[in-house]
C-alpha cells in the first residue's frame, strides 16, 4: 500500500519533464538511455501501485490508449530481443485500445524495450512486449502517450469516493447513481450547515 500518494504523483510529473526535455547526443547518449529507461520503468510501476490504491478518480482508472503493434517473425531470446527489425514485421501495423494497467504491465515485465528517437534526438517513443507477449507481437508506444500516463495520473486528486464491501468482504470503490450523489450532498450541507451553527454559538472568554 501507498501511504501519502502526493509524493509519488509528484515525481510522475519531474519524469514526465525529464523525457520530454530528454535529447540525446554522443557525448551523454549511454547516460541519456539509462536515464529514459529508469524513468519510464520507474514511472510505470508507480502508476500501477497507485491503481491498487484508492487514491485515483474512476475515470483515470478506466483511461485507454489506442496502441501500434507489429506481429512477432521470429524466436526472441535472451541474446537477439534487440534485433526487433528482425524478429518482428515492422512493415505491417495494426492497432488495438488497452487500459492504462495493461501498459504499465507491458513495461513493468518487459523482455524488449527499445528507445525510438526524433530527427532532433528527442524521445520518439519505445518499442516494448512483456515476457508473456514477446512471442507474438511488439508495441509501439509513443512519447506522447507515456506523457499522458504520466501527468494524467501525477494531477489526479479525488474530491471524493464511493466505497462499498463486496460480497467476499473486501471494499471496492464504484460509480454512484444520480440519487446517491444527490443524497451525498444534502449530507454535506447538512454537515457544513451544522459546523458553521456551532461556531457561531461557541462562547467568547
Amino acid at each position: 500500500m501507498i501511504h501519502e500518494s502526493y509524493y509519488w504523483k509528484q515525481s510522475l510529473l519531474r519524469s514526465a519533464n525529464k523525457l520530454q526535455r530528454m535529447r540525446v547526443n554522443k557525448s551523454n547518449e549511454e547516460y541519456a538511455l539509462v536515464k529514459a529507461e529508469r524513468e519510464i520503468f520507474l514511472g510505470f510501476y508507480s502508476i500501477r501501485k497507485l491503481l491498487d490504491t484508492f487514491k485515483l478518480s474512476p475515470q483515470t482508472r478506466k483511461i485507454k490508449f489506442r496502441l501500434s503493434w507489429s506481429p512477432c517473425v521470429g524466436f526472441v531470446d535472451y541474446f537477439n530481443w534487440h534485433r526487433i527489425e528482425e524478429l518482428f514485421d515492422l512493415e505491417v501495423v495494426h492497432e488495438e485500445e488497452r487500459d492504462i494497467i495493461f501498459v504499465c504491465n507491458q513495461f513493468i515485465h518487459s523482455f524488449i524495450f527499445i528507445h525510438v528517437f526524433s530527427e532532433d534526438r528527442a524521445l520518439a517513443g519505445v518499442y516494448v512486449s512483456s515476457d508473456r507477449d514477446r512471442t507474438k507481437r511488439v508495441y509501439f508506444i509513443s512519447i506522447e502517450q507515456i506523457l499522458e500516463a504520466f501527468r494524467l495520473v501525477g494531477k489526479d486528486y479525488p474530491k471524493q469516493r464511493f466505497m462499498r464491501r463486496k460480497k467476499d468482504g473486501q471494499w471496492e470503490e464504484y460509480t454512484p447513481s444520480t440519487a446517491e450523489l444527490a443524497a451525498s450532498k444534502r449530507a454535506l450541507d447538512e454537515l457544513d450547515e451544522l459546523s458553521s451553527s456551532t461556531a457561531k454559538s461557541k462562547p467568547c472568554f
